[in-house]
This record gives C-alpha cells, sequence and structure tokens, in this order.
C-alpha cells in the first residue's frame, strides 16, 4: 500500500515544482501600440540623425554607424501631437548592404498611461521594405514587456523621413 501511495507522492511534488517554476499565474496582456517615427536626415536642417562613423568605401555602407534622436507622434503629418522619442544607433554590419542592425529605446513622454516608460528593441533592419524587430524588454507599466514590431516608410523626402510603427507586445500584469 506504501508503494501505491509513493508514485502520487512524486508525481504531485513534481507537478507543484513545475508550476512555482513556470509562473503559473501571472496574467499577461497583449498590447498593440501603432505610431509614426519623423526623421530629419543628415543634412537637413535640424537633422534627426548623424553618421558617426564609417570605413568611407564607395559602393559599400559596411562599418557605418548612425546614432539618432526622433520624433514619436500620433500621426504622419510632422504637426501631429509629439508623444515621445526614439533614441538608439543603427550599424551597417553586412558585407553586401542588405541590411543594417538597429537598437532602439522607445521613450514616451506624452502617450496616456504609457508617458514615463520605455521600451527597449533590437533586429535586422531591411528598409523600404516591411523590416520586423523584437521588443527585449520595457520599463514602467511596460515592464517585462517582449515581442515585435513592424515598421512601414510612409514617406521619404530630402526633409523627412516617416514610417508607421506597429508593437505587438505582452507585459505582465
Amino acid at each position: 500500500m506504501a508503494a501505491a501511495r509513493c508514485p502520487w507522492l512524486v508525481l504531485t511534488t513534481m507537478l507543484l515544482v513545475l508550476l512555482a517554476c513556470s509562473g503559473a499565474g501571472a496574467a499577461e496582456k497583449l498590447t498593440h501600440l501603432s505610431f509614426y517615427f519623423h526623421e530629419v536626415p543628415s543634412g537637413a536642417p535640424n537633422a534627426t540623425i548623424a553618421t558617426v562613423a564609417g570605413l568611407n568605401v564607395t559602393g559599400s555602407t559596411f562599418g557605418d554607424l548612425q546614432v539618432f534622436d526622433n520624433a514619436l507622434r500620433e500621426g504622419a503629418d510632422p504637426s501631429s501631437t509629439l508623444i515621445g522619442r526614439a533614441r538608439g544607433l543603427v550599424v551597417s554590419a553586412s558585407l553586401d548592404n542588405s541590411g543594417r542592425v538597429s537598437i532602439i529605446e522607445f521613450v514616451f513622454s506624452n502617450y496616456g498611461k504609457y508617458s514615463g516608460s520605455t521600451l527597449a528593441s533590437q533586429g535586422h533592419l531591411t528598409l523600404p521594405i516591411l523590416s520586423e524587430r523584437s521588443i527585449v524588454g520595457g520599463t514602467g507599466v511596460l515592464r517585462f514587456a517582449r515581442g515585435y514590431f513592424t515598421t512601414q516608410v510612409i514617406s521619404s523626402t530630402s526633409d523627412l523621413g516617416v514610417a508607421l510603427f506597429d508593437l505587438y507586445l505582452t507585459t505582465k500584469l
């Protein structure tokens, strides 16, 4: 009879350990954020992006390092409400110019309940086509965020580039 209870006790103990380790009970919330990234190109008045390093090899961007501090707005119009900043860097790390590595910190200052929160992202940038990158963390109400976002160029001129950012993330409640 003791032998019959032993497997049940072992299974119950294993189940309790598994539940404790898996974070069971930690509810998650799926969130979709959508906003516009406004970039004033290098060389234009009030540029928000600058190349700080590069190999200066004709026909190649390999080795270029750019830093940026771009406006995040509710709409594509430059006069739409400013909701925050996108700060980060882009590195041309492919020999064939097929893409770049980007690291972005989204800093929300005027975005309702997200004001004062940030999101961190990284990934392979493949503009001008639709680009998908990962969200690797957050702060404030976006703490423990993870997910992905897409970038789609809306317009690009010598004075302003505008892209739509659609973010899909989960956060712990």
